[in-house]
C-alpha cells in the first residue's frame, strides 16, 4: 500500500461529555492516521472510547478539542451544512440494527440516500437494483426487511452505504446482531468490496474474530490509544 496522504488523521482529539454537574472524558489526546484503502478496527472495552471515534470521524459529534480530519475537510471547524454534505456525499454507515426503513422494500430502502442527494428516480432504481444483484439480493429486492434473514438485512444495509459512491464506509458493530456464521458471511463481503473498490472502512467491533479482518487494529482503553496492531492476511484475504 503506498503510503500517501492519509484519509483520516486526528491530532490531540478529545471529546467531553457533561454528567451531571461532572464531566466524562470519552478521547482524551488521541492521534491516529488511516491511509486510503485500509480496513481499521477499533476495539477496547465499553467505554474506551471507540464509538466517540467512530462519531467524530463521521461528523455526528464535534471534538472538545484537538482536530479531526477526512481528507482535506476538518470537522471541528466546519459548518453544519458542510457536516451533511460530508455524511451524505463522502461517508456510508453501517449499523449493527441496520436502521432499514420497516415499510419500505430492499430497493428503497437502498435508495434513500439517492433521494436526498437529489438523484432522478430511474437512475435510483437503477443503481440500487445493481448493488443489491451484486450482494446476491437481486430476487429479494422487493421484499420487505421483516420478510428478510438478518445477513439480508445487513446486506441491504452495505448496499444502501455503498450507493452513493462514498469514499470512507464507517460500520459501528455490524456483525453484532448476526450469529457466528452469518457474521463470516458480512465480513467477507465488506472485506471484498473494500479491496475491489478501493474504499476504507472503519470498524467498530468488541469480537475479536470480526478484529481479525482488519488490516491494522487500533486498542483503546479510557478515551485513550494503547497500541495499534498490523495484522498478517496470508494471501492478502482472511478466511476465519
Amino acid at each position: 500500500m503506498t503510503q500517501t496522504q492519509p484519509l483520516i488523521r486526528t491530532v490531540a482529539l478529545a471529546r467531553r461529555y457533561p454528567m451531571g454537574k461532572t464531566f466524562v472524558d470519552a478521547l482524551r489526546g488521541v492521534d491516529v492516521q488511516i491511509q486510503r484503502g485500509e480496513l481499521v478496527a477499533l476495539v477496547g472495552p465499553s467505554g474506551s472510547g471507540k464509538s466517540t471515534l467512530l462519531h467524530l470521524v463521521g461528523g455526528l459529534v464535534r471534538p472538545t478539542s484537538g482536530e479531526v480530519w477526512v481528507g482535506d475537510l476538518e470537522l471541528g471547524r466546519s459548518s453544519d451544512r458542510d457536516l451533511v454534505a460530508y455524511r451524505r456525499d463522502r461517508l456510508g454507515f453501517v449499523f449493527q440494527n441496520f436502521n432499514l426503513m420497516p415499510i419500505l422494500s430492499a430497493v428503497e430502502n437502498v435508495e434513500i440516500p439517492l433521494m436526498l442527494a437529489n438523484i432522478a428516480p430511474r437512475v435510483r432504481r437503477e443503481r440500487a437494483l445493481a448493488l443489491l444483484t451484486q450482494l446476491g439480493l437481486g430476487q429479494r429486492a422487493l421484499h420487505r426487511p421483516s420478510e428478510l434473514s438478518g445477513g439480508e438485512q445487513q446486506r441491504v444495509a452495505i448496499a444502501r452505504a455503498l450507493v452513493n459512491h462514498p469514499q470512507l464506509i464507517l460500520a459501528d458493530e455490524p456483525t453484532g446482531n448476526l450469529d457466528s456464521t452469518t457474521g463470516k458471511e458480512i465480513m467477507r463481503l465488506l472485506q471484498n468490496l473494500i479491496r475491489e473498490e478501493g474504499l476504507t472502512l472503519l470498524l467498530v467491533t468488541h469480537d475479536m474474530q470480526v478484529a481479525q479482518y482488519a488490516d491494522r487494529i487500533i486498542y483503546l482503553r479510557d478515551g485513550c490509544v494503547q497500541r495499534i496492531e498490523r495484522v498478517a492476511h496470508p494471501n492478502g484475504v482472511v478466511t476465519l
